[in-house]
């Protein structure tokens, strides 16, 4: 469960501090396509994760979707 813990910890960090890049350019450097790919995924992922009842993916795989989205929304503006 440790290791879990700080594997979540540790995208978790690298994430917001993408999604803070992404706010402050207001820009994504990702494609509009690849951001809809990858909201959908990670949302198909936290709900899968509530089903098995996995706390630390459903956490990890909340904040992946929810940072995804501000990338999508600046894809979306471009």
């Amino acid at each position: 469960m440790i290791t879990g813990i700080i594997g979540l910890g540790l995208l978790a960090v690298g994430w917001m501090y993408e999604a803070v890049q992404i706010i402050k350019e207001k820009k994504s450097r990702l494609g509009l396509k690849f951001s809809i790919l990858y909201t959908t995924g990670s949302l198909l992922l936290v709900i899968y994760s509530i089903q098995v009842k996995d706390v630390i993916f459903t956490i990890l795989n909340g904040l992946v979707t929810a940072i995804s989205l501000v990338s999508l929304a600046y894809s979306i503006r471009k």
